[in-house]
């Protein structure tokens, strides 16, 4: 629908200026709009993976991402602009021509669309999926073939991959769970279930101590003597533990 309008504006533009209209060209330069389908995908897949957790991990993600996309959106627009114009025009537009002007008249709004998308998202997912009220949440149900536990969230220590399961240690036992650690990540509350490693997450209210490896890692002590490693690649998750 974009693409239709913004096709249809540079008609009225052209009339109202009595300038040239070429649908071709316009037709070309306006499939800027249709790249917004595919790196709005891969943006939201990259958030996926990333999933920051704090504020300012938010904020600084959703900067940097923005700059990110739009530079892969106006390089990926331009090239196969260029392409395209190699195929249709016996003499075809130049690169620096058309970047120059996507960078001029798009790259603002290509921004806005990035830095508030990772926002827009979270927002979507919280209306979309009822599990996401996990403030009000305070057991879980544990699953294992046919055995069903129910267990107090405030005795969870750690959660961590024990494939074909997932091992959740309680301050009493250790069960096997059928979900993945992805997904008890999403049912969990991420101000007190926080994912620390790739294959782990821990009960913020259960680390008695935390000592570096001086290598970026942490590792924190939980109340039951227990060892888990804090990657540096999940500090932002975790980051503000050090400053409690």
């Amino acid at each position: 629908m974009i693409y239709g309008l913004a096709i249809f504006q540079d008609y009225l533009f052209s009339r109202f200026k009595s300038t040239g209209f070429y649908w071709s060209d316009t037709m070309l330069y306006n499939t800027y709009w249709l790249f917004f389908i595919p790196f709005i995908k891969l943006a939201k897949y990259a958030k996926i993976r990333v999933q920051p957790k704090i504020k300012k991990a938010k904020i600084l993600y959703a900067f940097t991402s923005s700059l990110v996309f739009t530079v892969l959106h106006i390089s990926f627009f331009c090239t196969l602009f260029i392409i395209g114009s190699n195929l249709i025009y016996e003499i075809p537009h130049r690169f620096s021509t058309i970047f120059k002007n996507a960078i001029s008249s798009q790259s603002q709004i290509t921004i806005l669309v990035y830095f508030f998308l990772p926002f827009v998202i979270d927002y979507l997912n919280r209306k979309k999926n009822p599990n996401n009220k996990v403030m009000e949440q305070k057991f879980i149900t544990v699953k294992n073939g046919t055995r069903i536990t129910k267990l107090d969230l405030s005795k969870v220590l750690v959660i961590k991959t024990d494939r074909p399961y997932t091992a959740i240690f309680s301050l009493d036992q250790k069960l096997l769970h059928d979900e993945s650690l992805k997904k008890l990540e999403s049912l969990l509350d991420p101000n007190t279930f926080i994912r620390v490693h790739r294959s782990a997450i821990i009960n913020k209210n259960h680390i008695k101590e935390i000592s570096s490896r001086k290598n970026g890692d942490y590792d924190a002590i939980l109340t039951n003597q227990h060892s888990v490693r804090l990657s540096r690649h999940y500090r932002p998750n975790w980051n503000n533990l050090l400053n409690h």
